[in-house]
């Protein structure tokens, strides 16, 4: 595994969701979504409305999540 340098580290336990356990669900730590809402000045609540997370992965190690703002009339959906 290789190993991010300045970044911290926490293990989270994983679970599955939905019908034959079609979607794997594991936790946001509650510092990274405040660190992002304040960022664009927005409450916990106003942030976890108006954005998504984004989960990026392919032929690397790992997936790399990222946040990016539902635009209107766009429903947050759990996969894309």
């Amino acid at each position: 595994m290789t190993e991010i340098k300045d970044a911290y580290k926490r293990r989270y336990k994983m679970r599955a969701l939905g019908e034959n356990g079609l979607n794997i669900v594991v936790s946001i730590p509650r510092v990274v979504i405040e660190r992002q809402a304040e960022k664009y000045e927005l409450t916990i609540e106003k942030f976890l409305e108006q954005f998504r997370a984004v989960a990026q992965y392919d032929n690397f190690e790992g997936v790399h999540y990222t946040f990016e703002k539902i635009k209107k009339g766009q429903e947050p959906a759990l996969s894309s």
